[in-house]
């Protein structure tokens, strides 16, 4: 793909450290594929140390443009206004603890012009809060309709790995007010109004686990909601938000349950001593079953997509 093509790469910051956040940039300052902007959201106005420094790299690189909300906003609404900021005719995720790759935007440049698609992702590799790797990558089908059949069970695309065409954001009106899975019901409705979607079978973001910043609460909300967006490709409609707002109504009393569920499981893993009672409870919760099946469910689309004939992808949902 040519490389006159400017690719927007756009980064939400909140409260993260300079030595962190410095990463993340530098990562995408260096990359192979040179014609960028990189567009900042400082999202913490009180951050002055970051100010500092976004101040020196727009000074260093004219690739640079940084903006500082008024207030915090949240990472939704502040990719919204980041969006309308990007000049260039592709959009580029980057999340401010993350680290790219160096040939990370030519290779998904370079797949999404082979493959036909309109927006890309690709293999993640983890690294704890210290940045060290944990050995593990993360997975996920490559092809178009194995994507779709996927995103019945889950978010197919790691969000801080897309680069979409600029175009499918504004068909789409940018990210909905879905709080904590914004990014699948994003990916849902690109499915469902035709946008073909892919995966780059290579770990080109370095993805930090952060084991605090996600609250047991948050979690329950996320498996709550993504059980109504999930509806949406079986139906295979987009449903309003009115109509989200009231099934996560009609569900609100399970929230207490999943936390549960959560936080039991999770001590469990950890290797926390927790009673034969609490066991029963996790083993033979629905919410177990469900993971269980979805788990299953997507190995075999995995699975199923390694084998699979780019050439004849049909672009239609499975």
């Amino acid at each position: 793909m040519r490389d006159e093509q400017l690719v927007s790469v756009l980064i939400s910051i909140y409260k993260e450290h300079v030595s962190v956040a410095s990463q993340a940039i530098d990562s995408i300052r260096k990359q192979t594929y040179r014609n960028l902007e990189i567009v900042i959201m400082l999202d913490c106005p009180e951050n002055k140390s970051m100010k500092a420094y976004l101040r020196q790299i727009a000074d260093e690189d004219a690739r640079v443009n940084y903006y500082i909300n008024k207030k915090n906003l949240g990472l939704l609404k502040s990719l919204n206004l980041g969006i309308n900021l990007c000049h260039g005719e592709f959009i580029c995720r980057m999340d401010g603890d993350d680290i790219s790759e160096a040939d990370r935007i030519e290779e998904q440049m370079n797949f999404m012009r082979k493959a036909g698609i309109d927006l890309v992702g690709s293999y993640t590799q983890l690294m704890n809060m210290n940045g060290e790797l944990t050995g593990e990558v993360r997975k996920f089908p490559s092809h178009h309709n194995y994507l779709c059949r996927y995103l019945k069970y889950g978010s197919a695309v790691p969000h801080p790995t897309w680069l979409v065409k600029k175009e499918v954001y504004k068909e789409l009106h940018g990210y909905r007010d879905i709080l904590y899975v914004e990014d699948y019901d994003f990916l849902i409705r690109a499915c469902l109004k035709g946008y073909k979607i892919g995966v780059v079978p290579e770990a080109l973001i370095r993805y930090r686990i952060n084991q605090s910043g996600i609250t047991q609460r948050n979690i329950a909300m996320q498996k709550i909601m993504s059980v109504v967006l999930a509806k949406q490709v079986f139906q295979r409609r987009i449903f309003s938000i009115d109509e989200i707002i009231e099934y996560r109504t009609k569900r609100s009393a399970e929230e207490e349950k999943v936390m549960s569920y959560y936080l039991i499981g999770k001590k469990w893993k950890n290797g926390e001593k927790i009673t034969i009672e609490e066991k029963f409870k996790v083993i033979f919760s629905g919410y177990n079953f469900m993971e269980i099946k979805q788990r299953l469910a997507c190995r075999f689309i995995l699975i199923k997509d390694s084998k699979y004939d780019n050439n004849q992808n049909s672009g239609r949902l499975g």
